[in-house]
């Protein structure tokens, strides 16, 4: 029986009976792919389900954790890694995914633990390479490059290893499967087959997969939604320093981040991030701020800068966000312009959070406030100052969440003035800080005036 002919868009997956030019979903030009519509009478090979257990009689001790002893990597899973679970790692190309893959796996050999590396990029000769100059060499990895879905699943009965390891899901291929490697569906279907394995194995899998220039999972999306955890690995490549970020965990909080830096020997964990990303700050300048930004359970204190300067483009200034959301930045300005009558409208804003970092919680309002501010009217600030607030549409001053754990991080750094909202006076535990209380917006307004 002849098969029906199925065009998919490899952006977005959308699938059409005929070509066309431009995707009608994505509007991406010359994306679709044809393929053969797959063949609803063929049956594929499947092993005899598992009855239902109670959930009584399950030992949780399967899901125990594992530490590889790489600090910063085992805090952004949660604290290890879940057994039987599937994570993937996400990053732009030359950031590290690889070396840091190859370091978790030399670790797990030294615990006794069997990994089997695959890659669809590079040939054994060249991830050996690699391992030398990462001084890595354990007969408990084990290399297998450039082959087919159907391959890697017969040499996982084969070795039976305690961690697979797949660099990158979209090279692999399968002879089932119909679409062109890389594609949606092929992703799909390969993914979905790997995490079943996974699931009746009792494997660990790492997956890496390559980030679109959007900046998202190649996808794209379809693959954070299968699996236990999403990890992107960030950071340029002409710096030494790369973040780990957890967008999804289903084991451990989201948003945790772990730092690292690049050397001559690989990643090297950073003990204490705090003073790696306020090491080259400018004190004294005007327009900054410090803010202990919640990441995870983990507060690092993060300078944010901004940049307020006359536009040249007369009723049209530009705003401009990295690391904040572009949209409550021009919520905050409407809110200065309206409580405090500063005519930001004539003027061009830039905010940057410093070190890559990626702030998203209300609580940083009252600190990009103050550097919005201070920036305008050419103010020095006190360097000493952490500020945490968030701050309403009628210009009051919100409490926030974690002040208690935010506090005694600014502490261990060596920050004693702080600015707080006046509805959390009950968190003033030590006679030697300095704590001013703001209510609202023109208060705070007036005291950096003085």
């Amino acid at each position: 029986m002849k098969h029906a002919s199925l065009f998919e868009c490899i952006e977005c997956g959308f699938q059409g009976p005929k070509y066309y030019g431009r995707c009608p979903q994505c509007q991406a030009w010359n994306s679709l792919v044809e393929s053969a519509e797959p063949d609803e009478t063929e049956v594929a090979d499947s092993e005899p389900g598992r009855a239902p257990q109670k959930i009584g009689a399950i030992d949780p001790q399967g899901i125990s954790r594992l530490l590889t002893g790489m600090d910063e990597f085992d805090r952004v899973l949660g604290g290890g890694i879940v057994a039987h679970s599937v994570i993937l790692i996400g990053g732009e190309p030359g950031v590290g995914k690889s070396t840091l893959l190859l370091e978790v796996s030399a670790l797990l050999s030294q615990k006794g633990k069997r990994v089997l590396y695959y890659s669809g990029e590079e040939s054994a000769v060249q991830i050996k390479i690699r391992a030398e100059r990462l001084a890595v060499n354990s007969d408990d990895i084990l290399l297998f490059t450039i082959g087919t879905l159907e391959d890697l699943q017969r040499h996982v009965k084969e070795i039976k290893p305690d961690f697979l390891i797949v660099d990158s899901i979209q090279t692999i291929s399968s002879k089932k499967a119909s679409s062109l490697s890389g594609s949606v569906s092929s992703l799909r279907y390969v993914t979905a087959s790997i995490i079943e394995m996974a699931k009746r194995s009792g494997i660990t899998v790492f997956i890496i997969g390559h980030i679109t220039k959007e900046g998202q999972l190649a996808g794209p999306k379809t693959l954070e939604h299968m699996v236990d955890a999403v990890l992107y690995f960030q950071g340029e490549t002409q710096a030494d320093i790369r973040l780990l970020r957890a967008e999804k965990n289903r084991f451990g909080p989201v948003n945790e981040i772990g730092i690292f830096q690049m050397t001559e020997k690989g990643l090297v964990s950073v003990k204490d991030p705090c003073q790696v990303l306020l090491q080259n700050r400018r004190s004294q300048a005007p327009g900054t701020a410090i803010f202990p930004a919640m990441n995870g359970l983990r507060p690092l204190l993060t300078e944010i800068q901004a940049l307020v300067s006359e536009s040249p483009f007369a009723g049209n200034p530009r705003r401009i966000a990295i690391g904040f959301d572009n949209y409550r930045l021009s919520m905050l300005l409407s809110i200065i312009e309206k409580k405090l009558k500063l005519p930001f409208y004539k003027s061009d804003v830039f905010l940057n959070i410093t070190g890559g970092m990626i702030i998203r919680e209300p609580a940083a309002d009252l600190a990009v406030c103050s550097a919005l501010i201070a920036s305008y009217k050419n103010i020095s600030a006190n360097p000493n100052a952490v500020l945490m607030g968030e701050v309403g549409l009628t210009g009051e001053i919100r409490p926030i969440s974690f002040l208690e754990t935010r506090l005694k991080e600014a502490i261990r750094q060596g920050f004693s003035n702080f600015c707080l909202p006046a509805s959390q006076r009950q968190f003033a535990i030590n006679q030697d800080l300095s704590v001013f209380y703001v209510e609202n917006i023109v208060d705070f307004y007036q005291a950096m005036k003085k």
